[in-house]
């Protein structure tokens, strides 16, 4: 006659296979009061725990069942699985460190590995744990992928590239593999393949069939509506891996608090040698702290730069939560009682949605990192100006749209004055009219690159520079001019300097930036005009396109401003045929730069959209577009 526990196993191994995960635990549980010690049924009420999402509580059974059995590598398995969907990355590395010791047959672990360590930024070890998957099962999509996502990672752009094709090639109807190998190709700056794969991005965005990263479509659409739907389907992948699992979520802080002070916690993982910790740090440092107190929320991996250490100096208390789970982070900041919980992060590598999700301040706003609507309906507000996020946008967003009323972009209290350099010393011809971008390559696009490419045959003797990239990116520059009829030569790049206040002042050698659409320069127009180097803009549709037009016109200089790509082009000539208007530009560009980058007024802009908030948040109303000092 059959035992009352293998009667609850198996009538709890049966609700399982039937999908009713809440019955099968109730049977575990009852097989183990009669016998506590099997584990099997350990097993089993873990494999249940972690399909309703209860994690914590499926790790501790995996870790009763692996104690009455060790060699249990199914539930050593699952164990570093759930440890990882709660984004528990130390103790998931460890688990799959001793399970890959035990069984270094055992691909998927392997594999898991791969994606555990590129979480923890580790990304070379991860390559080589996705070429132990790839040893294992060489024609494994899943494992080309991931490794191609690796090199991604690594800038090796060209293998990533070739990886990814293979992946898709075996795979074909893969979203995520298409999204990714869209992403490798644009970064290659291997526009045949981008323009053949452009119609198959769209069509998967819009379906949904494809996740498709959202940085990589900025530099494709301009379409605020199709970076909405990116966006969404993006966080929802994310807190899909997690342990929400997308569901619904109970905020932690429901209610403002009432405090002397408003506590502002940034949350980033970039707070060190990162554009946007550089961007950051003077505001950070300059909040006027008789009425704020600033609290720093790092996800990310610490490093021993000065921009670090200026950071870590600027807060009253600062947070490593990189190494634990979003609950256990989002407790961490529900404890801090911080007011205003600021994303710095949004669609970029490091994002951490499913602390945001859980709901730890009263109000959550996202700001800086990316250029975008987060896609997410859990985030209250995205903090631009009247230029990069005109009211108009706000149904192509998730957030409502604060307003600041200058420039919504901060720059270092401390960026050096530019260095002397000469065109000599740089490889310029001393005569020539020099066009200039220092943008990123991937936000270099064919369509902008004829424009510049007509403006070479049209300007005498004037030259293109450009950053250095891999010399196989290089020559494809090169290639690419020489297909549009310019002599490879006239085609220039910069190498890195040493220093910022050198590499400032060799832009100062330089007479006109050329802006890329639809991905502006942010940073890199920031810092050109600073160096006294006017920026040619097209403003697009979307946030991301609009970042340079709204310095122009905080400058006073909106002629440089294009609403088309004729006029652009036509800007761009007329001013390389007319040196007394370029040095006009210039000497405005020198009296309105101070006035730019003033931090002092910046900082009071934020501020003041701070205390609005606040002031919504306790009167009880809900999140809504606001523009500080206006309606």
């Amino acid at each position: 006659m059959m035992s009352a526990a293998e009667e609850n196993y198996r009538r709890g191994t049966s609700l399982h296979e039937a999908g009713d995960f809440a019955g099968a635990l109730v049977a575990f549980d009852a097989s183990l009061r009669a016998a506590p010690h099997v584990a099997a049924v350990h097993y089993g009420r873990g494999t249940a725990l972690a399909m309703l999402r209860r994690l914590e509580e499926a790790v501790q059974a995996y870790a009763r069942c692996v104690e009455i059995e060790p060699g249990h590598v199914a539930a050593l398995y699952n164990q570093a699985t759930a440890l990882a969907l709660l984004q528990r990355w130390h103790d998931a590395l460890a688990a799959l460190d001793g399970i890959v010791a035990k069984f270094p047959a055992m691909a998927d672990a392997w594999n898991n590995r791969a994606g555990v360590l590129q979480a923890l930024g580790r990304t070379e070890e991860a390559l080589d744990s996705a070429m132990r998957v790839l040893q294992l099962r060489p024609s494994d999509p899943r494992a080309l992928y991931n490794a191609g996502l690796m090199l991604l990672l690594l800038k090796r752009f060209d293998e990533s590239e070739q990886v990814l094709a293979r992946a898709l090639e075996i795979n074909p109807g893969n979203g995520d593999i298409l999204g990714s190998l869209a992403a490798a190709a644009l970064r290659a700056c291997d526009w045949e393949t981008i323009e053949r794969l452009l119609p198959r991005i769209f069509s998967a965005v819009q379906d949904g069939s494809a996740a498709v990263p959202p940085l990589t479509l900025l530099a494709l659409s301009d379409d605020p509506w199709l970076q909405r739907r990116c966006a969404e389907l993006a966080t929802g992948r994310s807190l899909a891996n997690t342990e929400l699992g997308g569901g619904v979520v109970t905020p932690i802080a429901e209610r403002a608090y009432r405090h002397e002070k408003i506590r502002i916690g940034y949350l980033s993982s970039d707070f060190r040698d990162h554009p946007v910790a550089a961007q950051v740090v003077g505001l950070l440092e300059r909040h006027d702290r008789a009425r704020f107190e600033v609290v720093g929320l790092s996800t990310g991996r610490g490093d021993d730069s000065a921009v670090h250490r200026r950071i870590v100096k600027a807060c009253d208390r600062f947070f490593d939560i990189g190494h634990i789970g979003s609950r256990e982070a989002a407790d961490l900041i529900h404890k801090a009682e911080i007011d205003i919980l600021v994303d710095l992060n949004g669609q970029t590598m490091g994002w951490r949605p499913a602390i945001l999700k859980y709901r730890p301040a009263p109000v959550i706003a996202t700001y800086l990192g990316y250029a975008g609507t987060t896609g997410a309906d859990f985030v209250d507000y995205i903090i631009g100006d009247a230029h990069v996020t005109p009211f108009e946008l706000g149904p192509a967003m998730t957030e409502k749209i604060v307003q600041l009323p200058r420039s919504f972009w901060p720059s270092d209290t401390i960026l050096p004055e530019p260095e002397v350099v000469s065109r000599a010393e740089l490889g310029l011809p001393a005569d020539a009219f020099v066009f200039c971008c220092f943008n990123s390559h991937h936000k270099i696009r064919p369509q902008m690159y004829d424009v510049w490419a007509r403006l070479l045959r049209s300007v005498p003797g004037s030259v293109l520079w450009l950053r250095d990239g891999t010399p196989a990116m290089n020559e494809r520059f090169r290639g690419e001019a020489a297909a549009r009829g310019i002599d490879a030569h006239r085609i220039h790049f910069a190498s890195r300097m040493e220093s910022l206040a050198r590499h400032l002042g060799r832009q100062a050698q330089a007479d006109l930036f050329l802006d890329t659409n639809p991905y502006n320069a942010h940073a890199t127009a920031s810092d050109a005009l600073w160096a006294g180097l006017p920026v040619l803009t097209l403003r697009g549709k979307s946030f991301v396109s609009r970042v340079s037009a709204g310095f122009l016109a905080n400058a006073g200089l909106e002629e440089l401003v294009a609403s088309t790509v004729g006029e652009y082009e036509d800007i761009a000539l007329s001013l390389a045929r007319d040196q007394d208007r370029m040095s006009d530009i210039r000497r405005r560009l020198a009296s309105a730069r101070r006035t730019l980058f003033d931090m002092d007024r910046f900082v009071g802009d934020i501020e003041a959209a701070y205390l609005e908030m606040q002031a919504r948040a306790q009167r009880g109303e809900r999140p809504a577009a606001f523009r500080v000092g206006g309606a």
